[in-house]
């Protein structure tokens, strides 16, 4: 299991189509940029590939990105947080194994 970094990134998606993800309601391209990251490991977990422990955590990693940089953008979003614990929900359904914890207080932590 390894957390896709954005070097990485390329070797799954073009420049072109991580511009498909971008929300035209967001004028911070660095913000847009994460969305794209974020929402092209929700939109193809299922295809992807790399194994569902990767894929997943890649989507968390991501989308943590994507909520501190619009907390620093647009202050502090109850939705964006709900989101995050529902994204959390989902991977500990999709895991076998259950959510590593240890794993997101690194994500969170920005220790990875």
């Amino acid at each position: 299991m390894k957390i896709i970094k954005e070097d990485e990134l390329k070797n799954f998606i073009t420049d072109e189509e991580r511009r498909e993800f971008y929300n035209v309601n967001i004028d911070d391209t660095r913000l847009n940029e994460l969305l794209a990251y974020y929402t092209f490991f929700k939109s193809n977990a299922g295809s992807v590939s790399l194994d569902k422990q990767s894929t997943y955590y890649s989507m968390y990693f991501w989308f943590v990105q994507f909520k501190e940089r619009y907390f620093e953008v647009y202050g502090h979003d109850e939705g964006i947080e709900q989101e995050a614990f529902k994204l959390l929900k989902e991977i500990d359904y999709q895991l076998e194994e259950g959510v590593d914890w240890g794993l997101i207080e690194k994500i969170e932590l920005k220790a990875i």
